[in-house]
């Protein structure tokens, strides 16, 4: 939805009016390829359809993010989002913006873009070609009075009507080569214009272009190390740290086959390995073992430490409360995690 604050293009092409513009252009989604050029010090990111820049994503909150303009620079800021906002692929609170910026909301990519369009004078080349052409005729029609009188001496004098003749003469001669001089010269200065635009697009289309691929290479080099780590994680077992790495792919490129393909992989192995150690855990209360019990429990909460809502981590911490009461031992004295695993824990926590 346009705003006063914002206007909308489908041109993906930068300006071409003379001034500093700011603009968000749209990389993924429904939205894509819509440019959003900022003019407000104050515009609001997000899902409702009265926001300045419409986020049409699911995972995007109603009024997910904050652009301010302070000195000159666009600043993005999360207003308290469910999902957070990301910005070159490292999740932020506040951010000042720069040249070439992608901020990630949910699925759906922004590329920032600062641009400060300088207008060149292109007239003042043709008028001094002008003044140069009449500076020259001058000079010729100088050249030509100096040598009359030379010839003169060495011939008799004209009679009246031969005078008359060569006036005659000579000013036909001016007026025509007058009259092509402006014809063949009026229209130097407009093929002058048209082939130093025509130029300039070329070689604005042609920088254009260049940086297209190189932002293509450098996104597809990123998406192939990122896929390379949750492949790596996936044969090593570690399913849930593999998961995570398949879906950063997908945010970066949403319809890749391959992340899609092995993050579905991953699930599956991770809910049958699951399943596998809650049968075995069970097996093992049952046959009054309460240490291997306790121990196959604790490798549930660990598989899925980063996941607290899931009802599978819950029904194993349950199960590790009647574990400690069967043990004598305290409410909450079985610890699932070492020291060094919960300073890794409480690490990872703190990078989010």
């Amino acid at each position: 939805m346009a705003t006063a604050n914002v206007k909308i293009s489908r041109d993906i092409s930068p300006p071409e009016i003379a001034g500093e513009h700011f603009r968000l252009l749209c990389m993924t989604g429904k939205n894509k390829g819509l440019s959003y050029y900022l003019k407000g010090q104050r515009l609001v990111m997000g899902r409702s359809e009265t926001a300045d820049v419409q986020v049409i994503d699911a995972k995007s909150s109603r009024e997910h993010a904050e652009l301010t303009k302070v000195a000159g620079k666009y600043v993005v800021t999360d207003l308290g989002s469910h999902n957070g906002v990301i910005v070159n692929d490292l999740k932020i609170s506040q951010h000042t913006l720069s040249d070439g910026d992608k901020i990630i909301i949910g699925q759906t990519v922004f590329k920032f873009n600062r641009y400060n369009i300088v207008e060149k004078a292109l007239e003042e080349v043709d008028e001094d070609e002008d003044e140069d052409d009449d500076e020259e005729w001058e000079d010729d029609e100088d050249e030509e009075e100096e040598e009359k009188p030379k010839k003169k001496k060495n011939k008799k004098e004209p009679t009246p009507e031969e005078k008359r003749k060569k006036l005659l003469i000579f000013a036909v001669v001016l007026v025509g080569a007058w009259v092509m001089l402006g014809e063949e010269e009026k229209p130097a200065p407009k093929a002058t214009k048209a082939k130093q635009k025509k130029t300039k697009v070329d070689s604005l289309e042609d920088r254009i272009r260049r940086q297209d691929q190189e932002e293509n290479k450098e996104t597809r080099d990123k998406l192939e190390a990122i896929i390379h780590r949750g492949q790596r994680e996936f044969r090593e077992g570690n399913y849930f740290r593999a998961i995570r790495e398949f879906n950063l792919a997908l945010i970066l490129s949403p319809a890749n086959g391959r992340a899609s393909f092995y993050l579905n992989k991953a699930k599956q192995r991770l809910d049958a390995e699951i399943d596998l150690v809650f049968i075995k855990a069970k097996r093992e209360a049952e046959a009054l073992r309460y240490i291997e019990a306790k121990n196959s429990y604790c490798s549930i909460v660990r598989m899925l430490q980063n996941k607290p809502e899931d009802e599978r981590r819950i029904d194993a911490e349950n199960s590790i409360a009647i574990v400690e009461k069967e043990l004598g031992k305290l409410f909450g004295e079985i610890k699932c995690f070492d020291d060094h695993e919960r300073k890794e824990r409480k690490s990872g926590d703190n990078n989010k």
